[in-house]
């Protein structure tokens, strides 16, 4: 089994983008939380409201890994530029 030399500045670089965004994202969304949030009638399965940020942060650094994964393919390999924009695509959604 051949094994590919991890370029750590990249995995770093790649993990805390997405961090970068959650971070930014939960800005937006940390306020309304008090407003409407803990307003809802929720289920009794509903998670404990601590749970929610270590989970998206585990989230989102699994999507740096994963982005990481794909740039180490190249540039030049079929799909990798698709990927990429695909996925930059949907890191702008999770901001919004």
């Amino acid at each position: 089994m051949k094994t590919k030399n991890i370029s750590y500045p990249k995995l770093l670089a790649s993990i805390f983008i997405c961090e970068a965004v959650g971070i930014l994202g939960s800005v937006f969304t940390t306020p309304s939380i008090g407003e409407w949030y803990a307003t809802l009638a929720r289920p009794a399965f509903s998670p404990p409201n601590w749970i929610f940020a270590p989970v998206w942060t585990t989230l989102f650094a699994l999507m740096g890994v994963a982005v990481y994964l794909i740039w180490q393919k190249g540039f030049k390999k079929d799909g990798v530029k698709t990927a990429l924009v695909v996925f930059d695509v949907q890191l702008f959604l999770n901001l919004l």
